[in-house]
């Protein structure tokens, strides 16, 4: 997240929160007041499918919200598009006077709001979201990077001032994030059966094939026109051997098997031994010291769900929430014992977003071993989450330590929450009270 540092010197000199059971509007944000039961286990806020339901609708009429310059939410086509396309987050300092930042991620954030979006349209039949994730993924197809380029027909990784490209990428894209908006297109795929959302997806698939190093891995940060490599390493591979793996099912070529088994021995050669998880967030410029768990969570869940192809599986897995727990796992924050995750090293901030992807991946340990700890674990995870929404339906990143809005981790909470109620349904019925 771009001007972390800025926020967080505005936050030093911002008077501390205390809790209320009233949220006053005009508040930079209202800290919810943890509840727990007799057990001494946190209790969620409101219902999942409560929290759920008042997000979306906030993302849906945000652009009442925000203020920014119309101009800004146009394209050269004469298009105009909701807020989310071409600004990333908002800066809320007392209800009426709003700072922004005119810069996205699209490759990666839109494909969060992609599915996001699908998902909830399955929920709530609201044909609506459906259109949103079209929408998206549309202006994504149409601002790729040039078909004719060696990297053509490429998502962008950041659009800085209306522009693709710029900021730390500059005339780069990220070829993981390239993997990642290409899974989306190919869930829009199934949803829609349209093929232009197909096509696009495979043209990703092949780019991506055609480039995989020897090893079986890819350049983090390439130009797509000379390409030129801006920043080599990234363990963020796994999008790639699920990208060929979805393209083998739906299409039975070979050769994307090949692509695929190649990046998953790539993957346990490096990643998995030496736990370099590292090189994956848009506005963090290369920084070998660093660490992430976005893709290594990701990777777990890819894991346990092919358990039963391989008997190491599971140990590798369970060994890599070891490094995940070991390295960003928060059970000092506001609303503990419940757990939190933060995000990296570079900005070490338990966040809602990550740790609702933690908690999807602790219930897919318990979907795996049927150990009922794992169950416990993440649903009081997915309790704290809750407690993050604030009284306009909005999520913000984070309650103590970064409390501004940011889509994706609005969006993001929506979309994991929706996986947890698909693992476990029961938590539709879920109550608030002891």
């Amino acid at each position: 997240m771009i001007y972390r540092f800025l926020i967080l010197l505005i936050l030093a000199s911002t008077p501390m929160f205390g809790f209320s059971q009233q949220p006053e509007l005009n508040d930079l944000c209202f800290i919810n007041k943890p509840v727990f039961n007799d057990k001494g286990e946190l209790l969620p806020l409101q219902m999942y499918t409560q929290t759920i339901e008042r997000s979306m609708n906030f993302v849906a009429h945000s652009d009442h919200w925000v203020v920014v310059d119309p101009k800004t939410l146009a394209d050269q086509n004469g298009g105009s598009y909701p807020p989310y396309f071409y600004y990333s987050f908002f800066l809320n300092d007392d209800g009426t006077q709003r700072r922004n930042s005119y810069v996205s991620y699209p490759a990666f954030h839109h494909s969060l709001y992609i599915k996001a979006f699908l998902r909830y349209y399955r929920f709530s039949g609201k044909a609506d979201y459906l259109d949103r994730a079209t929408a998206l993924a549309d202006w994504n197809i149409s601002h790729s990077t040039p078909i004719e380029y060696p990297y053509g027909g490429m998502p962008y990784s950041t659009c800085a001032a209306g522009k693709m490209g710029g900021f730390v990428d500059g005339q780069a894209i990220m070829t993981d994030k390239a993997a990642i908006m290409a899974l989306a297109y190919l869930e829009l795929y199934q949803d829609t059966k349209s093929e232009k959302y197909f096509n696009a997806a495979s043209v990703i698939a092949q780019n991506l094939a055609i480039t995989q190093k020897t090893a079986g891995n890819w350049s983090f940060r390439v130009d797509p026109q000379t390409q030129k490599v801006k920043e080599e390493y990234t363990s963020s591979a796994i999008y790639g051997v699920m990208l060929f793996e979805e393209m083998d099912k739906i299409t039975g070529e070979p050769t994307y098997r090949k692509n695929k088994d190649k990046g998953l021995k790539w993957i346990f050669n490096n990643p998995v031994r030496t736990l370099l998880f590292n090189g994956f967030y848009e506005d963090v410029a290369a920084d070998t010291t660093n660490r992430t768990n976005w893709d290594c969570i990701d990777l777990v869940k890819y894991l346990l769900a092919h358990k039963g192809e391989n008997p190491t599986y599971l140990k590798t897995a369970l060994n890599l929430n070891q490094y995940i727990e070991h390295t960003f796992i928060d059970r000092n924050h506001l609303y503990k014992p419940a757990e939190g995750i933060r995000e990296q090293l570079r900005c070490f901030v338990t966040m809602g977003i990550h740790s609702a992807h933690w908690a999807s991946m602790m219930a897919d340990f318990y979907r795996a071993t049927r150990d009922e700890s794992y169950r416990h674990r993440a649903i009081q995870t997915m309790n704290f989450v809750t407690y993050l929404q604030q009284s306009n339906g909005r999520i913000l990143v984070s309650a103590d330590q970064y409390p501004y809005y940011w889509y994706s981790c609005d969006l993001g909470v929506d979309l994991y929450l929706l996986d947890f109620l698909e693992k476990f349904p029961e938590l539709r019925a879920q109550t608030t009270k002891n």
